[in-house]
């Protein structure tokens, strides 16, 4: 209201979200349509060939991405979101300006926009080479674990300094060295050999220092990554 001319009130439009989902439906989308129902967040289900045909930020402000929205590589068919026909798309929409909220897996996008940030659960193989922490090592199929918040942020504004989140075989993220250069950041992340507050975790030392939730400018836009939760 401050910034509004005397006598005048600020006029606001509610955010246009799209939450993606495929033909035939997702589970995680639908978890999330469900959420937004609860809470009275208005919002249109939006389908790969509404996707592929580009224009989004004419339609929408927020894009959300739910846990196995993306499929890398493949043509997929108009049932699912692809690399090919979709992530061109989802590039454009970010860079003139648009969100895009991503969960689980989708946050695999990161990678193609250009961010700087990698799978955090990795190791050295015999060969030297990268390689994801095999199953022996870590293992969490359900539970919840403690993360730090910085609540400075915008997107994290109302939180408190720590909460517990869902971790369900979710990537977590490493950001590079130039990530602050790029305009990325740690809004949530791991620190500590025990963060487990509920259920059981193996190897739960390795997401020490790892981020759960990460903040990136793309163009004029935003990438937000979520663990799955």
């Amino acid at each position: 209201m401050a910034n509004a001319p005397a006598g005048e009130a600020l006029k606001l439009r509610p955010i246009r979200i799209g939450l993606c989902d495929q033909y035939g439906g997702s589970i995680t989308s639908g978890w999330t349509r469900w959420l937004f129902e609860q809470y009275e967040f208005p919002f249109e289900v939006v389908y790969p060939p509404a996707l592929d045909a580009g224009d989004l930020k004419s339609r929408f402000d927020v894009l959300v991405l739910t846990d196995g929205a993306i499929r890398r590589g493949g043509s997929g068919g108009v049932e699912r979101i692809t690399e090919a026909k979709t992530v061109p798309q989802l590039k454009k929409f970010v860079e003139s300006g648009g969100s895009i909220v991503t969960i689980g897996s989708s946050t695999g996008v990161a990678e193609l926009f250009g961010v700087p940030v990698k799978n955090y659960l990795m190791e050295k193989g015999p060969d030297g080479k990268d390689r994801p922490l095999p199953r022996e090592k870590f293992y969490i199929p359900g539970s919840l674990l403690r993360a730090n918040v910085d609540n400075t942020n915008p997107l994290a504004y109302g939180m408190p300094a720590q909460v517990d989140v869902f971790f369900d075989s979710s990537p977590v993220f490493r950001l590079e060295p130039d990530a602050e250069l790029k305009h990325t950041t740690a809004v949530a992340w791991f620190s500590g050999p025990e963060v487990l507050d509920s259920g059981w975790a193996w190897g739960q030392q390795y997401l020490d220092g790892g981020t759960a939730v990460a903040e990136a400018s793309v163009g004029q836009g935003k990438l937000v990554l979520l663990v799955r939760k």
